[in-house]
């Protein structure tokens, strides 16, 4: 994430997850594609907390769980900025 306090002259870079949110191969045929392939869902939504300017990021991770035969099950997850 970049983030700048001062209305752009300056941006502070900060990492969201020490993983990557997705792995393996991509596939572009939608519902054609083989079971366990990465599709193209990247949801990546973020917002600031007007009280105290600390972000909040939603994205999408299918590297914490798979299903029953392996292939991946995709978890949404927030991140909050602590500081």
């Amino acid at each position: 994430m970049a983030q700048s306090t001062d209305s752009g002259s300056h941006f502070v870079q900060s990492s969201v997850t020490a993983h990557p949110n997705h792995v393996g191969v991509i596939c572009t045929n939608g519902t054609g594609c083989a079971r366990g392939t990465r599709n193209l869902l990247d949801l990546f939504q973020d917002a600031i907390d007007p009280r105290n300017g600390l972000a909040a990021i939603i994205y999408t991770d299918d590297t914490l769980t798979t299903q029953a035969d392996g292939s991946p099950l995709p978890q949404v997850s927030v991140a909050f900025q602590t500081g």
